[in-house]
């Protein structure tokens, strides 16, 4: 199996945890490999073979050692000042769970001496790097982000129709024009009385909405 298909299977299980109701912080383990396997096709290397390899992830084409650090949410990376004397070289990677669009980039990518530089002071044995240092992509504003796969499903409520992608994403189309679905699905699903979720992301609003579809 190559990274990303591998990278491809994880996303699938996150994404089922999120419309099964799981919160985020509880799918760490996904998010965590698929950063790993992103960097190492990033930089057509192979994973350490060691399950909780000591201080690094794996070790570049140069024969540097590389600690791997994956966020979502939080609002920096961290690594153990006991172990940072066995790294070269940190990668950050961010996973975009913005309306679960899961997009996996690296946004930061230095020496350990830079990462030195770059971090604050220890906490409890903790090097923290803040977001500030970090560069993430801007994120586009056009509609056309909204058109992502052919629609398998629609659920048509007066002038707004929610489109279920084969991709797994869901849209909203307001007098015939694309708009991002979340707030819809949330007072279409306050109306039919679904429950509550620990999470209400598109996905899991979608699966709910689609879901009691499918039963009535």
């Amino acid at each position: 199996m190559s990274y990303r298909t591998y990278i491809a299977a994880s996303r699938a299980a996150y994404v089922a945890g999120i419309e099964a109701g799981i919160a985020p912080q509880e799918l760490r383990a996904h998010t965590g490999v698929m950063g790993e396997a992103f960097v190492a096709d990033y930089l057509g290397v192979k994973l350490t073979p060691e399950n909780n390899q000591r201080g690094f992830d794996l070790v570049d084409k140069n024969g540097l050692r590389v600690s791997v650090k994956t966020i979502t949410t939080s609002t920096g990376a961290g690594l153990n000042e006991n172990t940072i004397d066995l790294v070269d070289r940190v990668i950050v990677v961010w996973i975009d769970t913005h309306e679960d669009e899961l997009d996996l980039t690296v946004v930061y990518d230095k020496s350990v001496e830079a990462f030195l530089a770059d971090a604050a002071a220890p906490y409890r044995g903790v090097l923290r790097l803040g977001k500030g240092v970090m560069t993430f992509p801007q994120r586009a504003q056009t509609a056309s982000k909204f058109e992502v796969g052919e629609v398998e499903d629609t659920f048509e409520d007066g002038d707004v129709v929610i489109r279920k992608h084969t991709t797994g994403s869901f849209t909203a189309l307001v007098k015939g024009e694309p708009q991002p679905a979340r707030q819809y699905l949330l007072e279409i699903r306050d109306r039919m009385n679904l429950p509550d979720k620990s999470t209400n992301t598109t996905r899991s609003l979608g699966a709910q909405v689609f879901g009691s579809k499918s039963r009535s």
